[in-house]
């Protein structure tokens, strides 16, 4: 995907915060851009676990379209840049549909082009502040207060 110059700049100057938090809570980021392979820049990889079962790691591929203007396409997979379509990958989470590959919630690209009526009032995608950051926090949250578990 070939993300313009502004989104470029707009993300590398909100991914400080996202890499403290992620720290703060066992988890990683990584910028697809990094990888000498030809990474994508639209394309971040974490890491994250939740904090009832420390021994569990999810990977999370986030992929921007325009940042911060859109919301990010949200994927789990079973390694860092691995499979996508792997059912195991994904948490037990209210919204997180594993067997749809999805997170159908008003927080990703999946979950607002099934609820187009998200683009207005308190669902609507926030552009200010960092949003990269507010992805991830609810992410987290998510999983520290919703988790039930792996999918099978």
């Amino acid at each position: 995907m070939t993300l313009d110059a502004e989104s470029r700049l707009n993300l590398r100057h909100d991914e400080p915060d996202v890499v403290a938090f992620l720290l703060q809570n066992d988890g990683l980021v990584e910028r697809d851009d990094q990888v000498d392979d030809g990474g994508d820049p639209a394309m971040y990889w974490l890491a994250m676990r939740p904090s009832s079962d420390p021994n569990e790691r999810y990977y999370i591929r986030l992929e921007w379209d325009a940042y911060p203007y859109k919301e990010p396409s949200i994927k789990f997979a079973d390694a860092i840049r691995g499979l996508l379509t792997v059912t195991r990958a994904w948490p037990n989470i209210t919204g997180y549909r594993a067997g749809s590959f999805d997170i159908c919630r008003p927080m990703c690209r999946e979950g607002f082009l099934v609820h187009p009526e998200w683009n207005q009032g308190s669902t609507a995608w926030p552009t200010e502040g960092n949003p990269f950051l507010w992805v991830v926090e609810t992410i987290q949250f998510h999983m520290d207060n919703e988790y039930q578990g792996r999918a099978q």
